[in-house]
């Protein structure tokens, strides 16, 4: 039995063996390498030369677009009219711009157009 204890190598020392630090040492390299590589890319496509990518980024969206909102006539089957599409004019406001304005409670533009729409100024908000 001691024989067979004396030829077995410690467990520290196999493990030595086993790992072949050149090898590790060019993955690594290789690793790092891709890195620095994939780095200098993206600061060549967001620094130096954006203008591209600006562009390509604008071809693929629609800034402005104007939508059509008629729709067609519903008629009966004797071909009366019983819903027509009715051009309107349509008022919006920014909730952001209008707080930042001062909100609704100051300015006589905010009491007339509470006037022209026939509606209390307190509705507004």
């Amino acid at each position: 039995m001691k024989a067979a204890a004396k030829t077995q190598k410690p467990k520290r020392q196999e493990e030595h063996a086993n790992f072949i630090s050149w090898r590790f040492a060019l993955l690594c390299g290789c690793i790092l390498l891709a890195l620095a590589f994939l780095l200098g890319r993206v600061a060549w496509l967001q620094v130096i030369s954006p203008d591209m990518l600006v562009k390509e980024g604008d071809m693929r969206s629609l800034r402005v677009q104007q939508v059509s909102t008629s729709r067609g006539m519903i008629t009966d089957r004797s071909g009366r009219p019983l819903a027509v599409s009715v051009p309107v004019k349509a008022i919006w406001a920014d909730p952001k711009e209008v707080h930042d304005a001062g909100g609704i409670s100051v300015g006589d533009r905010w009491k007339a157009l509470a006037n022209a729409l026939n509606i209390p100024l307190d509705q507004l908000s």
